[in-house]
């Protein structure tokens, strides 16, 4: 290993990367008093690491467009890698002996791996992609934790691998407690949520809120209580094109009065469908305009002209031959969400990113390459941009 001396504009001149070997996208930005070490790292382009974070493992390998919050701390022995768009929030910390992730993982502030056990030979945490990990929440890697795609959690979620107590031992008959657990694709842990040792949570199952689970539930399932028992069976059914646009309507309309509180301009013609959102920007002539329908794959795309961008949400996937019909058209400067497979293309713009952000807040996030930003109120940016008294 070897410290290496950086010349780029976006690392701070007090940061400290030691490692054998280096790659480093120009555009990655790191705050002051960072510390890197690993025998290899990979930072991927459009990533910010806060000041004061503390990354450690053999193989660091951060995704494209990921965010690490001030004093992230990682002891990894041997590989941490997380694919891209991960947000690591404040106070996240990480001690394992490998943890790896896919696209769009979010760490709440505060979440931890660790308590207990987590430097053994057993202690491997595995993610898939789109998994939201609430604030405060704690890992107990003390053996393997796997965690599948579409998971998300909600606050103060404990998952323990071990147990035992100095007064219950195995010259008494009693058996101390180490098993692996395993949560499925698709699966809701509400809020408070505990994972005991050995259980696993099969897929497109919910959890309510405060339940214990000490045995393992199976799939399609709601389950409640201490501990938590199967309640009913849950059976999804796909709404027919017409019924998702209706819905898909409603969280659109949900969207505008947002961006009207927070100090926008948008109108909705009923005559075609079509809503017009405007930023209320007094520093330019020309300020940002979109333009938002929600159709069908089986509708003709409407007319996009006019001086404003358009996005369009399909709810049923993208039409046959869409990419290249934006092509022929001339419509790459089209925003496009499909909410039906999470996909979405086309460039982003605040309102677009706005927009879909109010997508993932009703459950139909699109896009996996980059975190989820939104606009902040008026009401609130206003006071935000007052400077603090000087004493």
């Amino acid at each position: 290993m070897r410290n290496w001396p950086l010349d780029l504009p976006g690392v701070d001149p007090s940061v400290r990367i030691h490692c054998a070997e280096l790659t480093l996208a120009e555009d990655v930005v790191i705050g002051p008093g960072t510390v890197l070490v690993g025998d290899r790292i990979e930072i991927a382009g459009g990533t910010v690491i806060g000041a004061g974070c503390d990354v450690r493992a053999s193989h660091i390998r951060i995704g494209p467009r990921s965010e690490f919050d001030h004093g992230v701390r990682v002891l990894v022995a041997e590989e941490f890698s997380v694919g891209a768009a991960a947000r690591m929030a404040q106070g996240v910390r990480i001690t394992c002996r490998s943890f790896t992730a896919g696209n769009l993982l979010y760490f709440g502030d505060g979440a931890v791996v660790g308590y207990g056990g987590t430097m053994t030979s057993t202690a491997h945490v595995s993610i898939g992609s789109r998994v939201t990990i609430g604030q405060h929440s704690i890992l107990n890697a003390n053996l393997p934790i796997t965690i599948g795609n579409n998971v998300g959690t909600g606050s103060y979620l404990s998952v323990w691998t071990h147990g035992y107590h100095f007064g219950h031992g195995p010259l008494d008959g009693f058996e101390t407690a180490y098993a692996p657990v395993t949560v499925e694709d698709n699966v809701w842990l509400g809020f408070q949520i505990t994972l005991l040792p050995g259980v696993s949570v099969g897929q497109n199952t919910m959890v309510a809120a405060g339940a214990v689970v000490a045995r393992s539930l199976p799939e399609n399932v709601m389950a409640a209580g201490v501990p938590a028992k199967v309640k009913k069976t849950i059976t999804a059914q796909r709404l027919a094109s017409d019924e998702a646009v209706k819905a898909v309507t409603a969280v659109v309309d949900r969207w505008a009065e947002e961006l009207r509180w927070k100090g926008h301009h948008v109108s909705h013609r009923s005559s075609d469908g079509v809503w017009t959102a405007r930023l209320n920007q007094s520093d330019t002539a020309s300020p940002e305009q979109l333009s938002v329908t929600v159709q069908s794959r089986d509708q003709p795309v409407p007319p996009l002209s006019g001086t404003s961008r358009h996005a369009l949400i399909f709810v049923d996937g993208l039409p046959d031959g869409f990419t290249q019909q934006r092509v022929d058209a001339g419509y790459l400067d089209v925003s496009y969400f499909d909410v039906h497979n999470g996909g979405m293309g086309g460039p982003r713009t605040r309102l677009s990113e706005d927009l879909r952000n109010e997508l993932r807040r009703h459950a139909m996030p699109c896009g996996d390459t980059h975190t989820f930003t939104s606009i902040e109120p008026e009401p609130f940016n206003r006071l935000s941009r007052v400077a603090a008294p000087q004493n």
